[in-house]
């Protein structure tokens, strides 16, 4: 690796708007994050990569999940109620532009800003969902004005709120037009539509869940693993998922019972024959449980055993040889990760690659990622320190959303409009 950096105006972002009134960082006295710029400058990208701060404090903070909209914007949701998640109402969902495709933003909009419990959201059919348990909401924006229609819509609820580190997040559309989300195993919830008796309700533990934006079903697409926190799928519809402590990289076949943390928990199939194994055919870290939880101790397997966000990339902006290799943070390492993933049998196997992204800096935390519409790469970043369970304190008012691109070239910035398509013009795009 070596290092090659794209430095905006010292490696500052435009600053437009301050971060919530109120917040407390719970951090010991004397330990703080590194400047935004310093951040940057900890980065190391592959040779012919080049690496830009989008956002930072105070115009994002404690970003929990990214998504983009049909206009190629970035959405960007806050989590300041983690890990106590009091209902202080101060979670936000974000709207970032980068107007000229320089790789900074330059313009922010909020678009809501009362979540009490906000861990995951996606844009479309009218509005926005999101993540905020025990719900799961629709805030309707029909006009696309960027303005909230109306109030939110509780859509299901039943989600825990005692789950800690283990709640339900994501969400992410798959190809099928579902709307899935994923939860951990901590704590089990039973879902419904607001109203449904217990007794009509679905149950979870850890799994892969999936909702019909029009028809309104609910489902389990696949239970087991322990605590999932990333789902993509690849050029040819398969998807996969991350995870925690187990083995972290699953092939997410439909109707899927996978293996659990030592088999513990609640499961909704506790009579099953036996349990799908991983896809992986490895481990980011070794030893017990207080090694693995060293920081960046476990460099040669891969930095450590928690995981966020899965890109498996698709996009002809990179190299040939990133098609359809599977990018994921690796929160205790301070890096991401890249799994090879092949024809195995009747699945795949993910093989061991090497380390994409590294940062030298102990507050680096990836928590989401995601595949930009010119082939570049979104890094949402926590900014904290110590365990990825944040047992020694939350600096809440820090965060850092980076782009990773190739090359020199710089993408047009001619404004575009998905939804505006003819039929014609995206049965086209099928093939970019």
């Amino acid at each position: 690796m070596s290092r090659i950096f794209l430095l905006l105006v010292a490696g500052l972002t435009p600053t437009f708007a301050q971060l919530p009134d109120g917040l407390i960082n719970t951090q010991k006295e004397g330990e703080e994050p590194p400047t935004p710029a310093e951040s940057l400058a900890a980065i190391q990208v592959p040779e012919g990569f080049r690496i830009s701060l989008y956002a930072a404090e105070p115009n994002v903070a404690q970003p929990i999940a990214i998504n983009y909209d049909d206009r190629g914007r970035l959405w960007v949701a806050e989590s300041f109620s983690y890990i106590e998640w009091k209902r202080n109402g101060k979670d936000r969902i974000l709207i970032f532009e980068d107007l000229d495709r320089d790789g900074v933003f330059d313009k922010r909009t909020v678009f809501w800003d009362r979540g009490n419990h906000v861990s995951g959201f996606q844009v479309g059919f009218g509005g926005v969902w999101i993540c905020d348990a025990p719900q799961l909401l629709f805030i309707p924006d029909r006009d696309r004005d960027d303005v909230p229609d109306g109030e939110p819509e509780v859509i299901l609820d039943g989600w825990s709120t005692e789950a800690e580190h283990n709640f339900f997040n994501g969400l992410t559309w798959g190809p099928d037009g579902w709307l899935y989300g994923r939860h951990g195993i901590k704590r089990p919830s039973l879902v419904g539509k607001p109203g449904t008796p217990d007794a009509d309700r679905t149950p979870l533990s850890c799994s892969i869940w999936r909702y019909h934006p029009v028809r309104g079903d609910f489902e389990v697409y696949a239970e087991g693993t322990i605590n999932p926190w990333g789902l993509d799928w690849n050029a040819d519809g398969q998807a996969f998922i991350t995870t925690s402590v187990v083995d972290h990289f699953w092939h997410l076949v439909p109707g899927a019972r996978f293996s659990r943390w030592d088999n513990q928990g609640t499961s909704i199939h506790p009579h099953a024959y036996d349990l799908m194994k991983p896809t992986s055919d490895h481990r980011h870290w070794h030893g017990g449980e207080t090694e693995r939880r060293q920081a960046g101790g476990h460099d040669h397997e891969g930095g450590g055993h928690s995981h966020c966000g899965l890109v498996i990339y698709q996009s002809d902006a990179w190299p040939e040889r990133y098609r359809g290799k599977a990018i994921l943070g690796n929160v205790l390492g301070q890096r991401l990760n890249m799994e090879h993933l092949s024809r195995h049998r009747s699945g795949y196997v993910a093989r061991h690659g090497d380390d994409f992204l590294k940062s030298s800096s102990p507050w680096f935390r990836a928590t989401d990622l995601k595949q930009g519409p010119f082939g570049e790469l979104m890094v949402a970043e926590w900014t904290d320190f110590g365990e990825c369970h944040d047992r020694d304190g939350i600096h809440r008012t820090s965060g850092r959303i980076y782009q990773v691109s190739y090359g020199d070239s710089t993408p047009s910035s001619d404004a575009f409009d998905v939804a505006a398509l003819s039929n014609d013009d995206l049965v086209n795009l099928l093939d970019h």
